[in-house]
């Protein structure tokens, strides 16, 4: 047999064609486009870079979404609390970080202190709050833990989770309290062995509320279980309004100080609970990092290099090779099938018919173009697969003439 044949079933498998060094010159078209997409990239960064430079610049003000802050309008803000005391005449001074707190008015006997947030401190920030505060009339700490206690040397102690209930009753005489007093249970459970401390909110040994008198030199220091009840979510429910009012606005004034861990230095000592709230900003600086640089690595500009292979291969050497493998391999049913369905296509181009269409379909158009059968024709693009090499040469002549039939010139 011939090698003819194999050679041709192999051609028309093979779609290669020489490859040649070199590139096409690029054109004005491309270079408007590049630079349209270097403007874009550019105008991303940059909108990227100033929405770190806004977060981050709200993380360092303490934001107006931080919780219990007296500008946050959301449902874990303290702006209605806030807003109340201002309207009945408490002037309620905001001190958000150190330096604010330190840049504050005096702070005397008519001044309540307010720390929404005595987590964020640390013993030097802590040690700070205590000597600008110590001529306060009253202190508040809401939920402060064990670390910021012992800081501050108070005679109270975390005792675990509050009451399960949805309410506590005060059940004390205090500046701001009567037994009477009911407001939402739920926080952080305090004892205190202190002569003279005065606990409301008790419940089986816990209380959430923890008084400690005043001393020379020193406020009362009343410490806070649960924020919920200054909270614009919760302030309206049983007596949490009332309470709040009663505690924070004893004197003329309020300093509402909500620290910042901004204001920690490297060397402070700080609880390894508060480690996480500082890399919040630096993980969304992190990200829109990682986003800028995905931008940057993730496209190419200019015209594409081409690089001269290390050998040329001829499509026809190619095609000559893999039928040489082909007829070793006497696979003569696949190359019946490749014939057939070149033919098959080239058919149905000739005869308009669409992409795809089937062989049944295209053998209705051929027969009705060069006048054979339809059974002829269907047996020559669907038929048995050709059995040897003498069949397949056979069927690689008819669908030939098959072509030439239709395709006349």
């Amino acid at each position: 047999m011939s090698l003819t044949v194999w050679d041709r079933h192999e051609a028309e498998a093979a779609t290669a064609t020489d490859a040649s060094p070199g590139g096409t010159p690029e054109s004005p078209q491309g270079g408007r486009s590049r630079r349209r997409r270097l403007v874009l990239v550019t105008a991303v960064v940059l909108v990227l870079g100033l929405v770190v430079a806004v977060a981050v610049s709200l993380a360092r003000r303490g934001g107006n979404d931080a919780p219990l802050d007296p500008r946050n309008p959301g449902a874990n803000g303290a702006q209605a609390v806030a807003r109340v005391l201002e309207q009945r005449g408490v002037a309620v001074d905001i001190a958000r970080g150190q330096a604010e707190l330190a840049d504050t008015d005096a702070i005397d006997g008519s001044t309540t202190v307010l720390v929404s947030d005595p987590r964020a401190l640390s013993e030097e920030t802590a040690a700070a709050m205590w000597d600008r505060v110590r001529g306060a009339r009253r202190l508040v700490l809401v939920e402060p833990d064990r670390f910021l206690l012992q800081a501050l040397d108070l005679a109270v102690s975390p005792a675990g989770g509050g009451s399960p209930t949805r309410s506590l009753r005060a059940g004390c005489v205090l500046a701001g309290l009567t037994a009477s007093d009911t407001v939402t249970a739920g926080g952080t459970g305090y004892t205190s062995p202190a002569p003279g401390a005065t606990r409301c909110f008790s419940f089986e040994g816990s209380s959430e509320l923890v008084s400690l008198p005043a001393s020379p030199g020193t406020p009362e220091v009343v410490v806070l279980g649960s924020g919920d009840l200054l909270s614009n979510g919760e302030v309206t429910r049983y007596d949490n309004a009332g309470v709040s009012l009663r505690l924070l606005g004893q004197g003329d004034r309020l300093v509402w100080y909500v620290p910042s861990v901004l204001d920690v230095s490297a060397g402070d000592t700080t609880p390894a609970s508060e480690l996480p709230r500082a890399l919040g900003p630096l993980a969304l600086l992190a990200l829109f990092a990682v986003l800028a640089l995905m931008l940057w690595r993730g496209r190419r500009f200019g015209p594409l290099v081409t690089e001269p292979l290390p050998a040329v291969v001829k499509a026809v050497e190619t095609t000559q090779s893999r039928g040489r493998l082909y007829r070793r391999a006497r696979d003569t049913g696949r190359a019946g099938t490749v014939l057939r369905a070149a033919a098959t296509r080239r058919l149905a181009s000739w005869l308009g018919l669409p992409v795809g269409a089937t062989p049944e379909a295209v053998a209705q158009a051929t027969a009705a173009a060069s006048g054979r059968p339809l059974h002829e024709v269907l047996a020559l693009l669907a038929g048995p697969p050709p059995a040897d090499e003498d069949a397949m040469v056979a069927l690689a002549d008819d669908l030939s003439t098959l072509e030439k039939e239709v395709h006349r010139p």
